[in-house]
């Protein structure tokens, strides 16, 4: 009889036993969310394409001239005799009061900063137009909650 009770209360801790460390060491690494889910949406990096598909995080911007995004410092943007600029002339300042001002110069709007970003422009043009231009500004720069952010420049040229 005592070896029933003894083996029963050995069963039961071992049984409890593994419970325990089953619940403390089943360490689950990845999330399942949805598609959709309002709870929490992954970031993703890469994902701010402008209104050409060009992605600044990357450093490209669009180029009028060649119809095509490129990086500045590998293929230089080379303008025709036409004015493609799609914002004006160079000496024209560009004036954003709301976000439809900013699409109208193929920016993009940032509402959070009430900010808009026209990356197709070089130094000078957004100097000239009126814009604070920045040569190494961070691709995770709109996202203060950037778990992963790429050590790459994004040229930038921005209008408040």
């Amino acid at each position: 009889m005592k070896n029933k009770t003894s083996l029963i209360i050995i069963l039961v801790l071992v049984v409890l036993m593994i419970f325990f460390v089953y619940q403390n060491f089943n360490i689950k690494k990845y999330k399942v969310f949805k598609i959709g889910s309002p709870i929490e949406s992954p970031i993703i990096v890469g994902g701010d394409r402008d209104v050409h598909g060009c992605i600044g995080s990357a450093g490209y911007s669009w180029c009028e001239a060649s119809s095509k995004c490129l990086r500045i410092w590998e293929e230089k943007c080379e303008s025709s005799s036409i004015n493609t600029n799609p914002v004006g002339d160079m000496s024209d300042k560009i004036i954003i009061k709301s976000s439809q001002d900013c699409a109208m110069s193929s920016g993009v709007w940032y509402s959070g900063e009430s900010l808009c970003e026209i990356n197709s422009l070089s130094e000078s043009q957004c100097i000239a137009k009126g814009g604070l231009w920045n040569g190494c500004a961070s691709p995770c720069r709109h996202d203060p909650k950037a778990q992963v952010c790429i050590m790459m420049c994004a040229l930038t040229c921005t209008f408040r």
